[in-house]
């Protein structure tokens, strides 16, 4: 070919990678598969500039001088004053990731605007992707399903081990899961996050796990997973669940919700 050639080549290559980048961002930000989100509250906030916030929420879930709402496309945090939401921001920026695993990025809350209300209250607004649901929504949750909910916790866990943080609320409502994709991310409070001292959040996973699994048939690897210990850290804990993947579910397979 020659160098015209080859230049138009891959400026053809490059539109069509624009092309299916864009159609695949259309497609997870669209919300109208997303029937299971439905109003069940409203409330209205009084902005600083004397406009009305408003936000319909499907649930809310209250905290020490917080609450958060689950909206249709948001998470949105209500702070009793603009330091709590600088403790909420600060813990989110002890996040690192490993370069070569950026997509990690997904697992955690998305930025997308902060409000001063006129009593003084700040709000803290994060992206919520269509089918992303607490996990306590879907609860019980079969021993098939629950394996992949537990994989995705314990992915979680290895980018704090990694960062050398503690995050302190994993639990059934904080867990936001995607049963279409089986990806999962976590919200809740990401004020009381520090450097690592224990295994707290492993075992906070195994608490999370007890509380959404169903009374199907469990594999003894499953129950035995779940009463058992963290390992030394989170990279061993995976280690240890990947057998249970192996020997109690036959392998990493895509089981449909």
């Amino acid at each position: 070919m020659s160098d015209s050639e080859l230049r138009g080549n891959d400026e053809f290559r490059k539109k069509i990678v624009s092309y299916y980048k864009a159609k695949a961002i259309e497609k997870e930000n669209d919300y109208t598969g997303d029937t299971l989100w439905e109003e069940s509250g409203r409330v209205e906030f009084e902005m600083k500039d004397s406009q009305l916030l408003t936000v319909a929420y499907m649930d809310k879930y209250a905290y020490p001088r917080m609450v958060c709402y689950l909206a249709k496309k948001n998470m949105v945090y209500v702070f009793e004053n603009g330091a709590e939401a600088d403790l909420f921001l600060r813990g989110l920026d002890m996040l690192v990731f490993p370069e070569a695993d950026m997509k990690l990025d997904r697992c955690f809350p998305t930025f997308r605007q902060r409000v001063q209300l006129k009593d003084g209250k700040e709000v803290l607004v994060f992206d919520r992707k269509p089918y992303f649901y607490p996990a306590e929504i879907f609860a019980p949750l079969e021993p098939e399903h629950l394996a992949w909910v537990i994989s995705r916790m314990e992915n979680i866990c290895c980018a704090f081990e990694y960062a050398g943080i503690s995050h302190g609320d994993i639990r059934p409502s904080s867990i936001l899961i995607n049963p279409v994709t089986h990806e999962g991310m976590l919200m809740g409070d990401w004020r009381n996050v520090g450097i690592k001292r224990s295994n707290m959040d492993l075992k906070l996973l195994r608490e999370t796990a007890k509380k959404i699994v169903g009374g199907g048939n469990r594999p003894v690897q499953l129950t035995e997973f779940l009463r058992s210990m963290p390992r030394g850290d989170a990279y061993t804990d995976f280690e240890y669940w990947d057998t249970v993947i192996e020997r109690g579910f036959g392998g990493h397979k895509f089981v449909k919700m």
